[in-house]
């Protein structure tokens, strides 16, 4: 850093002056070198003498010499450290405004409980898809390390009412729970219900029973890490093809999967699989697949002859890119 290169060449040369000053003055004055150091620094720092005073002619000449050099290096010294701590103080007190002002226009945002592996990987997720979101940080330590990634963060105890408010929890539209401990997620998510009603949650859990009882308060859906990653871990080994194909798509995000509402009175309600690839034109014109059709809690396998009905989610696999165009298709 450009300021702490100018505050280490000052020191380096007030500590130059001192030394010579003191070698000055044990030459001139003849003397000890104790009593030369400390005539030097009431020198340079213009306190005055005391019972210690330059006698010879070349002393008082010598120190004419180092009050001028001492006092104006001193001073730089001292410029230069302040200049120092006020720009990182100031710096910092801009940057959390400049975040306050960003997080207070956000609206239909996504909220980041927790900020540590977990949490910026739903980050960087968010950011692939063009999502607006904050983090929502505790810990000193990981909150300067999420700034320093140039993301949205509220420093604060993501439990407490004020620090999801200052969140935008009332205008935003879901949150990700990522806190270490089944308790705290579950105290965070009654307290995020009370404050948004119609607010999704998706959190982590440790247990079967955490999961329900968050379940039981409306968290959309809960995520057990542990049990994940041992599934992960053994189809590495069993379909280790599958899981290098996920891991591709999820990474590069070339490949992605869409999920689209078949609203009320959308063309393709009551019709079968294969008559709405016709309609749609999904493999002419998008280049994508149907993979998969969820309704209520159950994901159907589907085949040709399946029917779409009114309130299913179509899952659809694609090119991202192509998948963009049925933002354009009125038929959902």
């Amino acid at each position: 850093m450009e300021q702490i290169r100018h505050v280490l060449i000052a020191v380096s040369l007030l500590a130059l002056v001192v030394v010579v000053g003191t070698l000055g003055f044990a030459y001139l004055e003849g003397l000890t070198p104790f009593n030369a150091l400390y005539l030097t620094i009431a020198t340079v720092t213009t306190v005055g003498y005391g019972d210690i005073v330059p006698e010879t002619q070349g002393g008082k000449l010598f120190t004419m010499g180092l009050i001028i050099s001492g006092v104006g290096i001193t001073l730089y010294v001292l410029i230069e450290i302040m200049g120092l701590v006020l720009e990182g103080r100031l710096s910092k007190a801009f940057g959390i405004a400049r975040e306050k002002r960003s997080v207070a226009k956000m609206k239909n945002h996504k909220i980041i409980c927790g900020g540590g592996r977990t949490g910026t990987v739903a980050a960087d997720e968010f950011r692939k898809e063009g999502t607006d979101f904050v983090i929502i940080e505790h810990d000193s330590a990981i909150a300067k390390e999420v700034r320093e990634k140039n993301l949205p963060l509220v420093e604060g105890d993501a439990t407490l009412d004020d620090t999801l408010i200052e969140a935008g929890v009332e205008r935003a539209s879901g949150l990700v729970s990522t806190l270490p401990s089944d308790s705290d997620n579950l105290f965070l998510c009654i307290a995020a219900k009370e404050l948004n009603k119609n607010l999704e949650i998706v959190s982590r859990a440790s247990s079967e029973e955490a999961a329900k009882r968050m379940y039981s308060i409306g968290v959309k859906k809960v995520i057990l890490m542990e049990k994940i990653g041992g599934r992960r871990l053994a189809r590495s080994l069993t379909k280790p093809a599958i899981v290098d194909f996920l891991e591709f798509a999820t990474k590069t995000g070339e490949i992605a999967l869409e999920s689209l509402k078949v609203e009320h009175g959308a063309k393709i309600v009551n019709k079968r699989v294969k008559e709405v690839c016709t309609i749609l034109g999904i493999k002419e014109k998008v280049g994508a697949t149907i993979v998969a059709i969820i309704r209520g809690d159950e994901v159907i396998n589907i085949s040709p002859e399946d029917e779409i009905r009114e309130g299913d989610t179509v899952v659809i696999i694609g090119k991202r890119e192509l998948l963009d165009k049925f933002e354009s298709l009125d038929s959902f």
